[in-house]
C-alpha cells in the first residue's frame, strides 16, 4: 500500500496541471471499491462536473482535491489502497484496464483512477469536516508532530513501537516499509513496547523524519504496483536497510536481516543492531 512519501509524490506530480483545471466531465465504471462501495456519480455530476481545482493536497496516505464551483465548494478524498493509481493521461490515449473513475479535464487531458484489486477509495463531500476517514488522523510527521507530543504519547502506550508507529490516530501517513526503516535507523526492535522507547523519543522521531525524507527525494518505493501521476515508477528501493532483505546482510554491522509477521504484515529488522533490552 502506498505510504506518505509515494502520496505525496503522485500529489506533486499531477499538482501543476491539474491546479486551475476545470473539470468538464466524470465518468465511472459502476464496480464497487473500498467495502465494496461504489462511486457516487450524482456527485460527481452535481458537484465536480464543472467545478475548478483549487488544490492538490495530501493527508495521511489520502489524496485531496479541493474545488469550487461557483459558490459551492467541495473537495475529492482519494486512497489508492493496494493497487490503486491515479495518473494524468491524454484523452487520445487507451484506458488501462481497471479504470474506475475518470474526470475529463480541459483540453486533451484525464485525470484517471486504476485500481486492479479495487480496494481504493473515490468519495466526494461537501467539506473536509464530513471525510471521517481522516477526522480523527493523527499529527502529521513532517509537519505537525513536536518531539514533546511524541514523547508523551509513547510514555501512554504499551503497546509494540511498530503497531504505535502503524497507528494512524497516533501519527498520518507511516506504514509498514517507513516504519521499518525507522526502527532500524534509531536501532529501536520493532516489538519493543512504546513506553520503553520514551528515551529514544528523539532519535526515533529524527529516523521517522529521515526516511521518509529520502522517500520523497526518491519519488517513492515501488515494489510492485506504485508509480506517480505521470506513470512513472519510484527510485527508493535501492535505499531500503531492511524492508524486503531478509538474509541479506546488515548495511551497518553485516549480520543477517530477519523477518518476523505480526498480524499478517511482515517485519524486517536486524537482531544485533536493533536488540530488543
Amino acid at each position: 500500500m502506498p505510504e506518505l512519501p509515494e502520496v505525496e509524490t503522485v500529489v506533486r506530480s499531477i499538482s501543476t496541471l491539474l491546479i486551475n483545471s476545470k473539470i468538464e466531465s466524470a465518468w465511472t465504471s459502476g464496480l464497487p471499491l473500498h467495502m465494496q462501495k461504489v462511486v457516487d456519480a450524482d456527485a460527481l455530476n452535481s458537484r465536480v462536473v464543472g467545478a475548478s481545482v483549487k488544490q492538490v493536497r495530501r493527508r495521511g496516505k489520502y489524496i485531496l482535491l479541493d474545488l469550487v464551483r461557483g459558490k459551492t465548494f467541495s473537495v475529492v478524498l482519494i486512497h489508492l489502497g493496494m493497487s490503486g493509481k491515479l495518473m494524468l493521461s491524454r484523452s487520445s490515449e487507451a484506458r488501462l484496464p481497471h479504470t474506475h473513475v475518470v474526470l475529463g479535464l480541459k483540453g486533451d487531458c484525464e485525470l484517471r483512477f486504476v485500481d486492479p484489486r479495487r480496494f481504493g477509495q473515490f468519495k466526494v463531500a461537501a467539506s473536509q469536516a464530513e471525510l471521517k476517514e481522516i477526522a480523527d488522523m493523527g499529527p502529521e510527521p513532517l509537519d505537525d508532530l513536536s518531539l514533546e507530543t511524541f514523547a508523551l504519547s509513547l510514555s501512554k502506550s504499551k503497546a509494540p513501537i511498530k503497531a504505535f508507529l502503524l497507528d494512524q490516530r497516533r501519527i498520518a501517513g507511516l506504514g509498514n516499509i517507513y516504519v521499518s526503516e525507522a526502527l532500524f535507523e534509531a536501532r529501536v526492535h520493532p516489538s519493543k513496547p512504546a513506553l520503553k522507547v520514551k528515551r529514544q523519543a528523539p532519535a526515533l522521531l529524527e529516523s521517522v523524519k529521515l526516511v521518509l525524507r529520502k522517500g520523497i527525494e526518491n519519488r517513492g518505493t515501488t515494489l510492485r504496483d506504485y508509480v506517480d501521476g505521470k506513470g512513472v515508477a519510484g527510485n527508493n528501493k535501492h535505499a531500503l536497510r531492511v524492508y524486503g532483505r531478509e538474509g541479506e546482510s546488515c548495511t551497518r554491522c553485516e549480520s543477517t536481516i530477519r523477518r518476523s509477521v505480526d498480524a499478517g504484515r511482515s517485519t524486517f529488522y536486524c537482531p544485533v543492531c536493533q536488540k530488543r533490552l
